[in-house]
């Protein structure tokens, strides 16, 4: 299980994203939510802004994480599943889902499962949801949930994706089992890194 994560501004541009509704072949689906409207993404960033409100100075008040699991997970990850996953992820961040507005799309235009969760970054009592140290922090929340639902681990599955794809000059030149240990984490950080940056890509021109 991988989580990017990224704070934004616009829940407009967001919500048109996840929900996708120019774009049917991404066959978006929404599996849970609270505090939004889902019929529509103009009706969904409308209640996004309305809370957002509270706190007009918090620039970027739209965090997006983008969950992807490896496509041996298919069939086990149902959309009730992944649906509790989002909840579970958003209680390891101290989310509290029952006061924070959310929202999880599940995307089909992969052949890995992911989803897409849009969090409002101020809570239902107009206080900030922190942001601080969000990205080590998901990492810990992924692992632990990668546990708990005896998921396959994403660094397993960045070593296989390694193998596969072959040495790098890196590789090649390590003279020590630690070396080429070394040189093969590196790749495979490189190449999960890699697996979203569709999704960023695409959420950026939406933005520009």
């Amino acid at each position: 299980m991988i989580g990017k994560v990224k704070v934004n501004q616009s829940f407009g541009a967001m919500c048109r994203y996840v929900l996708q509704e120019k774009t049917p072949d991404k066959q978006a689906e929404v599996l849970a939510a609270y505090g939004v409207r889902t019929d529509s993404a103009a009706h969904m960033a409308a209640d996004f802004d309305t809370v957002r409100a509270m706190r007009p100075g918090l620039g970027k008040a739209v965090l997006h994480v983008a969950l992807a699991f490896p496509a041996e997970e298919k069939e086990k990850l149902t959309n009730e599943v992944m649906g509790r996953i989002a909840q579970d992820y958003l209680k390891g961040l101290k989310i509290d889902p029952e006061n924070t507005q959310w929202a999880v799309v599940r995307h089909q235009d992969k052949k890995h499962p992911h989803m897409h969760l849009v969090v409002n970054r101020v809570d239902l009592d107009g206080q900030t949801v922190s942001d601080q140290f969000i990205g080590s922090r998901s990492v810990d929340v992924c692992k632990g949930i990668e546990q708990d639902y005896g998921l396959i681990v994403a660094d397993q599955v960045g070593r296989k994706q390694a193998r596969e794809i072959g040495p790098t000059p890196k590789q090649q030149r390590a003279v020590s089992p630690q070396a080429q240990q070394s040189a093969e984490w590196s790749r495979a950080r490189q190449e999960i890194g890699r697996a979203l940056s569709y999704t960023a890509a695409r959420l950026a021109a939406l933005m520009s």
